[in-house]
């Protein structure tokens, strides 16, 4: 994404619960994104009240169907670094991978994601942008080799389905650098201070309908303004 004319940057960090952030001006606003059962665009407030740049980035957790559905409105996605671990995770679990080799391979997946966080984080400030994109390719083919060591032991493994299909976008954040463009490489944030503002909704008995969405966006941009 490129910054447009008043220096907003479009990110929405997703989840499952649908939670979602922008960057504009060097703020950062929060806001809740809801997804009826037919499918409808990010929240209208949103695009209705701020100059957002065309082109935009997702920021989400392993849920495939979510991060199809952006892609389907054009969204670049970036697999949130601590899902992939936290979901790499939960498909050797429900694959029956002993504790032992789950730990020894989250470990190894741990490493490389954590080695291209701290490559990014150097190039960042002396903008070394090809070392970058070697780290960046390096990061992939680890990735792959893993995926492939799996499939070799299950054709049908779930894992290494779902790090095929994912490697490519849990290095967005890195490849974007390379464009002196930042965003997270997680949605972490965003989920534990929506999941605050949700208990509260829920303990006043509230709804998620327009008009309390409007009231909690607005409270929220106050707060961090």
């Amino acid at each position: 994404m490129t910054p447009n004319r008043n220096e907003g940057l479009a990110v929405v960090p997703a989840s499952k619960e649908r939670w979602g952030s922008i960057w504009k001006a060097g703020k950062r606003f929060f806001y809740t994104w809801v997804r009826s059962r037919t499918g409808q665009r990010p929240y209208p407030h949103i695009r209705d009240n701020y100059n957002i740049s065309d082109e935009v980035y997702a920021i989400c957790d392993g849920d495939e169907n979510l991060q199809r559905h952006l892609e389907g409105y054009g969204y670049k996605v970036q697999q949130c670094t601590n899902h992939f671990v936290k979901t790499s995770m939960y498909y050797l679990w429900k694959e029956q991978y002993p504790k032992g080799e789950r730990m020894k391979l989250k470990k190894e997946i741990s490493r490389i994601i954590s080695t291209l966080k701290n490559s990014v984080k150097k190039h960042r400030i002396d903008h070394d942008f090809a070392r970058l994109e070697w780290r960046i390719d390096k990061t992939q083919k680890e990735l792959l080799l893993i995926a492939n060591e799996l499939l070799s032991r299950n054709k049908d493994s779930t894992t290494a389905k779902f790090i095929l299909r994912t490697a490519g976008k849990v290095t967005l954040f890195a490849e974007l650098t390379t464009r002196v463009i930042q965003i997270h490489d997680t949605n972490n944030h965003v989920e534990k201070l929506m999941g605050i503002v949700g208990q509260r909704i829920k303990k006043n008995r509230q709804s998620w309908v327009d008009k309390n969405l409007d009231i909690m966006v607005n409270t929220i941009w106050q707060i961090i303004s």
